[in-house]
């Protein structure tokens, strides 16, 4: 639809295009732990379907006081107010106008522009049953059935960790949920912390990429003084359906959210159901136990909620001067710590004792959550082994990128930003460029070397 609206003509080249991504979101054999293959579609919807049961069931811990009880109130009176207060039918149609029209529908199979088409014959109904549910009543079955397609992160999956789940929900249920977010993102600036810069409106991704290209170049020239600095890339193993709704609740009350919207929030989140979409089929239907979904509007938030539980525990750690973090001058502030989502940057000093508080805190904070830090992905600019090992982390780099941009840049900058020139090189030689004109050779040049570095360029 969008080669229709925008796109060439009905060319070999367009229908080379949609083959090609057809193949490519194809789950092929799958490897299971013990290196035996899944081959059979029958055998693969089954060993998926485990695999996911297995994800989303909780870890049983049910207690996170250790981790809350260093998170400080940020919820004012009259934040809680603003959530609260009666929602209105205008606010539920300015929601259904903001879905896109022809977004991937749920298990309905009814996009959002059919609530538009329709509106003067459904919409008095809609609006009536959406804020029957956002002041209080229960979810109708059905309402929040979801169906999960698989998205490969990689070229040519064979593990099921390599593929991304993304969560298609109901129209029905995204007014719901879309009316919450646009209620709670209106009250993040005041009480997420600086250190966290996605989702948050007024916060740029530019910020904490700036920010880790000033700290790391500090480090790199600091001389003088015994003691160094060590920066920590950490990665986080499927971090939104690990997040324990638990700990969720935990984290709303110790922020002093009203006790109706918890309410409200975690009803959208533990009645949830779950199909998984193989190669065009759908498995068995199961409930999960944990997890925030990738597709749900309320999802982004939620997590940032959790995230302010680590941050916490890392602020904490900085005051009773267990860590230190990162000051390039007497009177700047110290960072400790830039997070973006799950994206975690670490900064502290470089030695054992701070090793060993940075690890206490990621135990922690693993256990009350359910995030699990994958060790074999995560990444330090330091060569002391006894940190090294007291963080269990085996890769050591000093020219690792933070938020798709390099955070340090040496005496090579053709070698520091080779990669760019291998994207733009990728996406203009396949075979499937050999099927446009001169003509469209040229548009698809311009479009890809001026798109790819802008980012880049824009930034540093």
């Amino acid at each position: 639809m969008r080669w229709l609206e925008k796109g060439d003509r009905n060319t070999s080249f367009f229908h080379a295009v949609c083959s090609e991504r057809k193949r490519s979101n194809r789950i092929g054999r799958s490897r299971k732990d013990d290196g035996s293959w899944v081959e059979e579609e029958v055998e693969k919807r089954s060993f998926i379907t485990n695999y996911f049961m297995s994800l989303f069931r909780t870890n049983g811990l049910y207690d996170s006081h250790e981790l809350t009880d260093v998170v400080q109130r940020k919820i004012a009176e009259e934040m809680n107010n603003s959530l609260i207060k009666e929602f209105t039918p205008e606010e539920v149609k300015a929601v259904v106008d903001s879905i896109g029209d022809l977004k991937a529908p749920g298990p309905d199979e009814m996009p959002a522009v059919f609530y538009k088409q329709f509106w003067d014959v459904i919409g008095e109904k809609v609006t009536k049953e959406v804020l029957d549910v956002l002041n209080g009543g229960l979810i109708p079955e059905g309402w929040n059935e979801t169906t999960i397609v698989l998205i490969p992160k990689v070229k040519n999956p064979d593990k099921l960790k390599d593929l991304r789940p993304i969560s298609l929900c109901n129209v029905i249920y995204k007014i719901v949920s879309k009316a919450l977010a646009n209620r709670l993102k209106q009250i993040l600036l005041e009480m997420i912390s600086p250190a966290q810069s996605a989702f948050v409106p007024g916060r740029l991704i530019s910020n904490n990429i700036l920010i880790a290209y000033e700290l790391t170049h500090y480090m790199k020239q600091k001389k003088k003084g015994k003691e160094g600095y060590a920066a920590v890339k950490l990665d986080m193993s499927k971090a939104y359906d690990r997040v324990e709704w638990h700990f969720l609740a935990q984290m709303m009350e110790k922020l002093e959210f009203h006790q109706r919207w918890i309410n409200v929030v975690m009803k959208c989140v533990s009645s949830v159901s779950y199909k998984i979409r193989v190669n065009g089929e759908l498995t068995e239907t199961f409930k999960p136990e944990r997890g925030q979904r990738q597709g749900d509007p309320l999802s982004p938030y939620l997590f940032l909620l959790c995230a302010e539980g680590f941050s916490a525990l890392l602020q904490r750690a900085e005051e009773i001067r267990m860590m230190r973090g990162v000051k390039v001058c007497p009177r700047a502030p110290s960072v400790s710590h830039l997070l973006f989502a799950d994206d975690s940057l670490i900064l502290f000093r470089a030695n054992r004792g701070d090793a060993q508080q940075l690890q206490s805190i990621l135990r922690l904070y693993e256990e009350c959550s359910g995030q699990l830090i994958n060790k074999d992905k995560s990444a330090a600019t330091i060569r002391k082994q006894e940190v090294m090992q007291e963080l269990r982390i085996t890769k050591e780099t000093m020219n690792e990128r933070y938020l798709g941009l390099p955070v340090h840049v040496g005496r090579s900058r053709s070698l520091v930003f080779a990669y760019l020139k291998d994207r733009i090189w990728k996406r203009i030689q396949g075979w499937k460029e050999k099927l446009l004109s001169r003509a469209g050779k040229e548009v698809l040049i311009k479009a890809v070397a001026q798109a790819i570095p802008t980012f880049c360029h824009g930034v540093l």
